[in-house]
């Protein structure tokens, strides 16, 4: 074979292309014609990038016919899509309805008479719709009035800035359990190791009532027994006894033990020493702050143990003594 001249120039441009340019097969034909032109053979190039013989011979005639546009990696064909763009957006929409796992999606698929496919070609062709599989959660969204919820939306905005100017104190109550196990969910472990959780419903629960102001303070209280309508109000009591210069707005949901004629007497006393209760429209937990601080302490502060007795007590009393210095929440 004769030796394959390369002029000063285009061996300068070999050298910066088979360094420089992005494509890694690029690269390759650049640098093994630039060997080329500096002697070695067509064996002796394979042999340095492990390719076979005639590799590199097309090299060389694509620079001898084409030149430099010869190296450059052109278009392959590749496996023809599984699914013209019909069904793809069949299969998106299904997904989008329907919802569920890949394999209950292909079933659905399959019943309608489409084509036979494997679960990771949904998976793919899914993800190119910019569709991900998360888990999924319950939402009241469905059961509430949205026009009670916009207004109760635009009355607490309006009570947080009252707060601000310190024309009021606005607090989020609401009670919280805590079980020996903590929520179930996702966790790291080992391979082929499951980490389980114990069952017990019906062993020692610690329940705690807090109010969250609106400067992220939490004023709570913890006890062993189920939580009434007596704790409720004496905790309201005891909210309402406190010292303070503005009067106190209390948000609350519409649970049992927060309504009835108990509490309907009592108001009138809580207002009298400055105390309003503030009831949120039925399915509007978005609304109380306070769930994102129970969520928190059950989901992340808590640790992933079974706890008993003494050890869930100090676990939740440890978890309330230090929010907002060890654990923190931005409510934004």
């Amino acid at each position: 074979m004769k030796r394959l001249e390369l002029s000063e120039e285009e061996n300068r441009t070999l050298l910066e292309m088979g360094i420089y340019h992005s494509h890694a097969r690029t690269r390759r034909r650049a640098q093994g014609v630039r060997l080329l032109g500096q002697g070695m053979t067509l064996q002796q190039v394979a042999d340095e990038f492990n390719v076979h013989l005639n590799s590199v011979e097309h090299w060389r005639q694509c620079w001898v016919r084409l030149g430099l546009v010869g190296l450059y990696e052109g278009r392959h064909s590749g496996r023809p899509p599984s699914l013209s763009r019909q069904r793809q957006h069949e299969l998106g929409q299904l997904a989008r309805e329907d919802g569920g796992s890949s394999g209950s999606l292909l079933r659905r698929w399959l019943e309608r008479g489409r084509e036979r496919l494997s679960r990771c070609t949904v998976r793919r062709y899914l993800r190119r719709m910019g569709l991900h599989y998360k888990r999924c959660r319950l939402s009241l969204k469905g059961q509430r009035d949205e026009a009670a919820f916009e207004r109760a939306y635009g009355a607490l905005a309006s009570l947080r800035a009252m707060a601000r100017a310190g024309q009021c104190e606005l607090l989020y109550f609401d009670e919280a359990g805590f079980g020996p196990n903590p929520p179930l969910q996702y966790g790291w472990m080992s391979t082929g190791h499951t980490r389980a959780a114990r069952s017990g419903t019906h062993e020692q629960r610690v329940n705690v009532l807090g109010a969250l102001r609106h400067d992220r303070s939490l004023i709570w209280r913890m006890h062993d027994k189920r939580t009434t309508r007596e704790d409720v109000m004496a905790f309201m009591d005891e909210l309402a006894n406190q010292a303070h210069s503005a009067p106190r707005i209390v948000v609350l949901d519409n649970a049992a033990i927060h309504k009835g004629e108990p509490m309907r007497e009592k108001r009138q006393q809580w207002e009298q020493q400055g105390l309003y209760l503030y009831y949120l429209p039925p399915y509007s937990p978005e609304l109380n702050r306070i769930e994102i601080l129970w969520k928190q302490a059950k989901y992340v502060w808590r640790r992933f143990r079974y706890l008993t007795g003494d050890s869930l007590r100090d676990e939740v009393r440890s978890i309330m003594e230090n929010y907002g210095k060890a654990f923190t929440v931005n409510f934004a």
